[in-house]
C-alpha cells in the first residue's frame, strides 16, 4: 500500500525531520553567538555527536556543522545571537528502524539577556530515573522539561528542580545546579541522572583553580537547604543565582 502523509489535508512532500517530529529522535545544542562562535563550539559538536551516536543518527561533519551555523548567522544583521542547532533524523517511519541520514536545522535570533539576575525554584511535579540514558544527552524528546517548566511558572516560580528515584537532586529543566558552603562547591554527579553541561565543566575547573573543594556526589534537598549560595549554569546564560526556593512538597500534575 502506498503511504500518504498530509498536514492540514495537504500532502507533505518533504520527509526531512518526520522521524524527529514523530518520535523525538533528534539532538540539539544551544549557545550564544556573540560576534563569533564560542570557544566551546567543539565541545558542543562533540556532545551532539555523542547524542547522535546513542540515537544512531548519522552525524554531520564538523566542517558542515560550522558552515551551516555561519551561513545562518550571515542572514542576520545583529551579531549577538541565540543559536540552536538541531540534528533532525530522516528515514523510514517504523520506529525501530535506524535513521538513514540527518539534516541540521539552525535557529538564530537576537540574544535576549535574562530579565532577572536571580531566579526562584520549586520542585518538579514528577521524578526522573537515574538510569534513563536520554537524561545524559540533549534530545528533542523534551516534553518532561516542558511540563515541569510550565508547572513552575503556574506556581509563580521561574524554574523547576528534578529529583530522581532516590530523592537525589539532579538538575533544573535547562541548567545544572551548584551550591556553596564555605570553601566547598557541591554539584550532583552525572550518575544521578543529568546532562553533563559544558558550562558545568568550566565552573568546576575554575572553582578548583580558585581553591574551592569541589564535590560531585549524591545529595538531597537537605544538603541544598543548608547552602550559603545556590546558582545554576548553562551555555546560553552562563551563571544565574538562585534567590529563593520552595521544596517543601512535590505536587503531582
Amino acid at each position: 500500500m502506498e503511504e500518504v502523509i498530509t498536514v492540514n489535508g495537504q500532502i507533505l512532500k518533504s520527509r526531512k525531520g518526520i522521524r524527529t517530529m514523530m518520535y523525538g529522535e533528534g539532538v540539539f545544542e544551544t549557545f550564544r553567538y556573540n560576534g563569533g562562535l564560542p570557544d566551546t563550539i567543539q565541545e558542543h559538536y562533540k556532545r551532539m555527536e555523542k547524542g547522535a551516536e546513542l540515537l544512531q543518527i548519522p552525524m554531520v561533519s564538523y566542517e558542515n556543522f560550522l558552515s551551516f551555523i555561519n551561513r545562518t548567522v550571515k542572514k542576520l544583521k545583529t551579531q549577538d545571537l541565540y543559536i540552536k542547532a538541531v540534528l533532525l533524523s530522516e528515514g523510514n517511519l517504523p520506529y525501530p528502524v535506524i535513521p538513514l541520514k540527518s539534516n541540521l536545522m539552525v535557529v538564530a535570533k537576537p540574544y535576549k539577556a535574562p530579565q532577572k539576575d536571580k531566579i526562584s525554584l520549586t520542585l518538579a511535579p514528577f521524578k526522573v530515573h537515574s538510569t534513563n540514558p536520554l537524561l545524559r544527552i540533549k534530545t528533542t524528546n523534551f516534553m518532561e522539561k516542558v511540563l515541569a517548566k510550565r508547572y513552575a511558572i503556574s506556581k509563580g516560580f521561574d524554574d523547576a528542580l528534578f529529583l530522581n528515584e532516590r530523592d537525589e537532586i539532579t538538575e533544573t529543566t535547562s541548567a545544572n545546579i551548584f551550591w556553596e558552603k564555605g570553601k566547598f562547591l557541591f554539584t550532583p554527579a552525572v550518575e544521578c541522572g543529568l546532562l553533563e553541561g559544558i558550562t558545568r565543566k568550566k565552573v568546576i575547573q575554575e572553582a578548583k583553580e580558585k581553591g574551592y573543594i569541589v564535590v560531585e556526589g549524591r545529595f538531597t534537598l537537605k544538603d541544598l537547604m543548608e547552602a550559603d549560595k545556590v546558582f545554576i549554569t548553562n551555555s546560553l546564560n552562563g551563571i544565574i543565582k538562585v534567590a529563593n526556593f520552595d521544596f517543601l512538597a512535590q505536587e503531582e500534575l
